[in-house]
């Protein structure tokens, strides 16, 4: 498996811890203006960091709920990073190479690949990419993503990710 393909220039960006400030809340998007306040941290283990990260945490004012805004790096309910589960997506989709192979290559409990798998083809319907009206196949949405200029990429998954905070490219979760 060629490793370093996610891993190249368009997905370089995900591997630095980014923090930002949401610009809307999750649960009143319509409703205008800065509604919410800052509401302690939570720590949040991320892949290769040897301390826990701190997450911000919100509360908006309206419906009395709170919300976070992860890095950039880091998806919900995953330890691993943005940019290595999309290299594992990539070699399964792309590339071909069957679970057990993959999993034995990077030593990675099959169970955790056929989740990321079938998280990804949950969640590949609702996700459209920037001038694209319909779903792609998930070759082709990997492929398209890789195109992509990193600030681009950077752009669209923040995007994703302030709008919905547990909708990721690996799945749609349940508040």
């Amino acid at each position: 498996m060629n490793a370093s393909l996610f891993a190249s220039v368009a997905l370089s960006t995900f591997r630095a811890v980014a923090w930002r400030e949401p610009s809307v809340c999750p649960y009143c998007p319509t409703t205008p203006g800065h509604h919410w306040i800052r509401w302690g941290f939570y720590a949040r283990w991320g892949e290769g960091e040897k301390e826990r990260l701190p997450i911000q945490r919100y509360r908006c004012r309206i419906t009395g709920r709170t919300f976070s805004l992860l890095p950039d790096s880091l998806l919900p309910y995953h330890y691993a990073t943005t940019t290595h589960i999309l290299q594992m997506l990539w070699a399964l989709f792309v590339e071909g190479i069957p679970r057990s192979t993959l999993a034995r290559e990077q030593s990675i409990p099959r169970g955790t690949l056929w989740h990321w798998k079938r998280a990804f083809l949950e969640a590949l319907p609702n996700l459209r990419l920037p001038g694209r009206a319909a779903a792609l196949a998930p070759a082709c949405f990997l492929r398209a993503l890789r195109e992509m200029t990193t600030s681009a990429l950077a752009i669209l998954f923040a995007g994703w990710k302030e709008l919905e905070p547990k909708h990721s490219v690996v799945g749609i979760y349940a508040r």
